[in-house]
């Protein structure tokens, strides 16, 4: 039986709330079939917090925003091998990394936090 995988920074979310979001995101990687990878996939759901956390400003990742996150962790985890890269191309195929979508970046956007005070 495979022992249970360490949480990373999860601070903030309820253990329901944790199990859910890995739930989302195997669903979404059929590869995936067993507990084996929920490590790598439960650090993958930490990052995709942090840039959450990061570009809207907020302490936590609020509820209408988990989804994105699952969103963000799947294409972290379709882009392992691949870090650093602007563009590849093999043969014929060529392929572009945008690191994250406009589309995913103003979901986040639109729930930022005003800031008080100023710069430092």
């Amino acid at each position: 039986m495979a022992s249970r995988p360490s949480i990373p920074n999860w601070r903030c979310v309820s253990l329901a709330d944790m199990h859910e979001l890995l739930s989302a995101l195997k669903m979404r990687l059929p590869e995936v079939k067993n507990e084996e990878q929920d490590s790598l996939l439960l650090a993958l759901l930490s990052d995709a917090e942090a840039l959450i956390k990061n570009l809207s400003w907020q302490d936590e990742v609020p509820k209408e925003l988990q989804n994105t996150q699952v969103r963000i962790a799947v294409m972290l985890y379709n882009r392992m091998g691949a870090e650093g890269e602007a563009a590849r191309t093999e043969g014929d195929i060529r392929r572009a990394f945008d690191f994250l979508p406009a589309d995913i970046k103003g979901e986040i956007i639109s729930r930022r936090m005003a800031r008080t005070g100023g710069y430092r």
